[in-house]
């Protein structure tokens, strides 16, 4: 099915193919992050083999993996494998809820007046000077279950960090610090590369792909808070105020296999590419309108 159509006079584009086309594509992707992370499905997928594919996750999950348990571990191999396509699906979702987005409006919020600081800047800090006091021993709290708290997904393209440095410095040795004849070299044990089965926590990397999963089954909702974050972006501008202009980052698409990766190329990266154009031309036809 084609996306060029003579639906939208402006641009050309049939928005609604430019979804449905990329919502049933990316649908096996995030179905496959699922599995790999031990997830359940939240709904079955759009496609011939959505049910399929979502019983089959939740064989693979085994019994009590399918929750988001507060300390669950991945493999180191089943970890990384995940994250690379992680950051691509969600730029990808992130660009379709764009699309989704492209004609909706919220209204501008009342933005809260700013606090400003009055009174001296030095403040009186009283110091006990007495030695023999002892400080009472803090009240024993009890012990709370942890209960995790699911994500939301991220509407926004991380921006580039000036201050990273280029590459990251590994350290291959440790210091021996002695005093000759006084005290002996201590042996320093051998460093042994990471194995590829050694347990990771993977708690965090669970609910991101889990709130990507929701994302996807929910696009309008996405949109919505998409619309509620321009009308505050508007607001703030009007008050001149300090704020973030886009959504997405300048430059090419986030996620992104580059030419020089050693990651092999994937469906996700060609879905990427073509949802970041679609998305650049939906922020430019809502600008013009």
């Amino acid at each position: 099915m084609s996306v060029w159509d003579g639906s939208d006079w402006e641009s050309g584009i049939d928005w609604d193919g430019v979804i449905e086309r990329n919502v049933r594509l990316l649908g096996p992707i995030v179905a496959t992050l699922c599995v790999m992370a031990g997830l359940a499905l939240s709904s079955p997928l759009v496609g011939e083999d959505g049910p399929a594919r979502q019983g089959e996750a939740e064989a693979l999950a085994g019994p009590g993996e399918g929750d988001l348990s507060p300390s669950p571990t991945l493999p180191r191999r089943w970890h990384r494998a995940v994250y690379r396509l992680l950051r691509a699906a969600e730029a990808a979702v992130r660009r379709l809820i764009i699309v989704v987005g492209r004609d909706m409006v919220a209204a501008e919020p009342v933005l809260a007046p700013l606090k400003t600081s009055s009174g001296p800047l030095v403040t009186h800090i009283p110091v006990r000077p007495g030695l023999g006091l002892a400080c009472a021993a803090p009240a024993e709290v009890p012990a709370e279950p942890d209960r995790t708290r699911k994500l939301a997904f991220c509407l926004l393209d991380p921006l580039p960090d000036p201050t990273r440095p280029p590459f990251m410095m590994r350290s291959c040795g440790v210091p021996r610090i002695s005093v000759p004849g006084w005290t002996p070299l201590f042996s320093v044990a051998p460093r042994h590369e990471p194995s590829p089965n050694d347990p990771i926590d993977a708690g965090y990397l669970r609910r991101r792909v889990d709130a990507l999963s929701r994302a996807l089954a929910d696009l309008p909702r996405q949109a919505l808070r998409l619309a509620r974050w321009r009308a505050r972006c508007e607001a703030l501008r009007k008050a001149r105020r300090l704020h973030r202009v886009a959504p997405l980052r300048p430059g090419r698409a986030y996620g992104l296999r580059r030419p020089a990766s050693p990651r092999p190329e994937h469906p996700i990266d060609d879905i990427l590419r073509d949802l970041h154009y679609f998305a650049w031309e939906a922020q430019e036809r809502r600008d013009t309108s």
